[in-house]
């Protein structure tokens, strides 16, 4: 099987929930809520959007109105890739829903595949739909896997425990999940009312109504939901970190460093560390980096590494200059004034407005505080890059 897609693929993204399980005090439906400036649907469906492969996206709606309101607002209401429908009262009637208007496209698209997903996931790694969709057009259906992370219970009418699942037999299925368009809208047309009204599960459709066994990929990738409130702060905060691009420069590779690019790998969206002088092919590879990291010893050498590291600063996006000074023992700081240093990062901290950056700095004093360094670093990263900035922070 090549790595490839060759063949056209459609997507259903059923966006029609009330939000019933997040408390909202406002009663906001979870697809609208505004996680970093943008409302949470729209990054199932940039992502989607960015597949040369996927040919239309159905946008399965509580509000037709409203939600092509958002896409008028981001700059995607007349693009003819992205259609907004009524959804319907139930997961599954949405679901349906979409696919009839999908259909309206097969044949003027040759749509081969569907991709159904849930928009209130905004994570939708590329590798992963690439694999769904083989898969999917080689044998019919496929959705990624995750292990269970507590064992399942039934409960009886009474409150007393019925019955109790082996965990290590079973899997969390989650969406994105792929089908061959003619397999899925037949199953779709022979569901029951029960189906319609209480089901949740498309590849368990598949098996029941066209007998077809759905492979299952056991997957490591983050396919976060936002259900609860908490949520919320669990997907911004992973999106952020997501967002990032981070280049940590040194003059000397030391242990706090490698354990901070351990820490950040596969954190963030790319990691690129400089250990000496900026050599020129550095400098000029046309990368840039909204979060730099600097390693200074004893002191901040601001004019060398402003001057250094100037061309590899993303000016585009909100992001974050660390400063991490080893000071190796208390005594370098005992004749500094804590006022004037803290101070001196305020100043920095205007200075790099200009550069859409806030600006942190952390003295290090203790050698034992190796992993709270790396911790503190990831922390500020997932942060809002203005919550810290001008902030002095001793470890």
């Amino acid at each position: 099987m090549g790595d490839t897609v060759d063949f056209s693929v459609g997507v259903v993204l059923p966006s029609a929930g009330s939000g019933e399980r997040m408390n909202s005090a406002a009663s906001l439906p979870k697809q609208y809520i505004k996680i970093l400036k943008k409302p949470l649907f729209l990054y199932a469906v940039e992502a989607f959007f960015s597949l040369d492969y996927v040919k239309k996206i159905v946008l399965v709606a509580d509000n037709v109105e409203r939600m092509t309101g958002c896409l008028l607002e981001f700059g995607l209401h007349d693009n003819s890739r992205i259609l907004v429908t009524k959804g319907g009262t139930t997961r599954h009637r949405s679901i349906k829903k979409g696919l009839q208007e999908l259909e309206k496209f097969r044949d003027e698209l040759d749509l081969k595949v569907v991709v159904v997903h849930d928009a209130v996931r905004p994570f939708v790694p590329k590798t992963l739909i690439d694999e769904l969709v083989r898969e999917s057009h080689s044998n019919g259906a496929a959705g990624p896997t995750k292990p269970l992370v507590s064992t399942v219970v039934k409960p009886s009418a009474q409150g007393t425990l019925e019955n109790s699942l082996q965990r290590s037999l079973y899997a969390n299925s989650e969406t994105p999940q792929s089908f061959q368009f003619d397999l899925l809208m037949s199953a779709y047309s022979k569901l029951s009312e029960e189906d319609l009204e209480f089901g949740t599960e498309c590849l368990q459709l598949i098996l029941k109504y066209c007998g077809v066994n759905a492979k299952l990929v056991p997957t490591e990738h983050d396919l976060s939901k936002v259900t609860y409130n908490r949520d919320v702060y669990t997907v911004e905060s992973l999106l952020k970190e997501k967002m990032s691009d981070v280049c940590i420069i040194s003059d000397r590779e030391t242990e706090v460093l490698k354990l901070i690019a351990d820490t950040l790998t596969g954190r963030v969206a790319s990691l690129q560390t400089l250990v000496g002088s900026l050599s020129d092919k550095a400098k000029d590879n046309g990368k840039t980096y909204n979060t730099v990291v600097l390693f200074h010893h004893k002191e901040i050498q601001q004019d060398r590494h402003l001057l250094d590291f100037a061309n590899l600063i993303d000016l585009e996006r909100r992001g974050l200059i660390i400063h991490i000074i080893d000071h190796a023992s208390i005594d370098g700081l005992q004749s500094m004034s804590v006022y004037n240093l803290h101070r001196n990062s305020r100043k920095m901290a205007h200075h790099y407005e200009k550069l859409s950056k806030g600006v942190v700095v952390i003295h290090c004093v203790s050698s034992n505080e190796v992993q709270r360094i790396a911790s503190m670093v990831l922390s500020l990263i997932s942060d809002d890059p203005q919550t810290f900035s001008g902030q002095t922070l001793f470890l």
